[in-house]
């Protein structure tokens, strides 16, 4: 029994706690598709610290490739890790993994939806999904902290387990190579080696909302013809919300990784710039501002910039966007020219 149990943790500490097998999963899964940003960033030449990353979810319209044709103009090089349905949890994580020593970056550019930070039934601090974004980054250390930032017992001793037997989130995918393993590791390898062009070139999508008019006020939305009744849907669900009240649940889970990554950083001379996205394809009444947020308590703090709120305000028009809440090309093209310019305009000519 004990040479069993032996076995059973050299296989898994072999396997699954080296970067064996994150380097031959599916790359179109979750932890892949989050390895492939991190190792795609980690292997692109940085011949000066004169680099701009982003980080953040689907929301982040970063196009590094625009840009970057007008390095001379900016000074900086910009690169992006943001991943559709990553959360600030994850963020950090994915800065220490790209970022070890704190000084590879001039800045790190962080996306908030809101500045007023309200609560929502889809609490970030509950998203189990986080352990699959980052099992490849987490190590036997994180048991310290990383299983204790979820809220309930169940996810605590689920993100407990997965970090010790990594196998036990990794089954479904192993079944599966398993089944074809040459065929699994020649599209990683494939996958690999083409990714970051691929990112690095994506040009958006040109579909539109043109003619989306929206009533704030009534909470009512007038949709062209050409707006399927299910997308018509999506799009009411996602601007007009059902939200619970308001307890600060949301600040809290975002003041802690603010936090989190202000620390890592600390010190370093990376600054950190935090701006608000886009919001909808026509602007929303504004709330009264909530002066105790997260990001407007920590934008006293010493290398943090918070951008104007209203930056992006000009972007927030039916012909700039593809459903509620993301750009298209034309979009994503505006908004990194005028995300580039501001960045510039905050830090200065280059200083490394």
């Amino acid at each position: 029994m004990l040479a069993a149990i032996l076995c059973f943790a050299a296989l898994e500490g072999i396997l699954f706690h080296t970067g064996l097998y994150s380097s031959i999963m599916e790359p179109e899964s979750t932890t892949g598709s989050m390895e492939l940003q991190l190792r795609n960033e980690i292997r692109r030449p940085k011949p000066n610290r004169n680099q701009v990353l982003a980080v953040g979810h689907s929301r982040m319209a970063l196009l590094p490739r625009i840009v970057n044709r007008d390095r001379r103009g900016t000074g900086y090089t910009f690169a992006s890790i943001g991943l559709g349905g990553a959360t600030p949890r994850v963020w950090y994580y994915s800065l220490r993994a790209v970022d070890p020593t704190a000084h590879t970056y001039a800045a790190i550019v962080i996306p908030s939806d809101d500045f007023n930070e309200p609560d929502n039934y889809d609490y970030q601090s509950e998203r189990e999904g986080d352990l699959h974004y980052l099992l490849a980054r987490l190590e036997l250390r994180d048991l310290m902290e990383f299983p204790w930032t979820y809220p309930s017992k169940e996810l605590q001793w689920a993100a407990f387990r997965g970090i010790i037997l990594k196998g036990f989130v990794y089954k479904r995918d192993f079944q599966e190579f398993l089944n074809h393993p040459w065929q699994r590791i020649a599209k990683a390898r494939y996958v690999a080696s083409n990714s970051a062009r691929w990112y690095y070139a994506y040009p958006g999508t040109d579909q539109n909302l043109a003619g989306l008019r929206i009533d704030w006020q009534h909470k009512t939305m007038q949709f062209p013809d050409r707006v399927p009744e299910t997308q018509r849907k999506q799009i009411e669900d996602l601007l007009f919300p059902t939200l619970p009240p308001d307890q600060g649940r949301e600040t809290a889970y975002l003041r802690y990784w603010y936090g989190k990554i202000i620390q890592h950083y600390r010190g370093s001379g990376t600054k950190l710039i935090f701006m608000r996205v886009p919001r909808a394809p026509t602007s929303p009444p504004d709330p009264a501002p909530k002066l105790d947020s997260a990001v407007r308590q920590i934008a006293s703090e010493p290398d943090v910039i918070v951008l104007d709120e209203h930056l992006f305000d000009q972007l927030e028009h039916p012909d700039l966007f593809l459903d509620a809440w993301h750009l298209n090309r034309q979009g994503m093209e505006a908004f990194s020219r005028l995300l580039a310019t501001e960045v510039r305009r905050v830090l200065g000519p280059p200083k490394f």
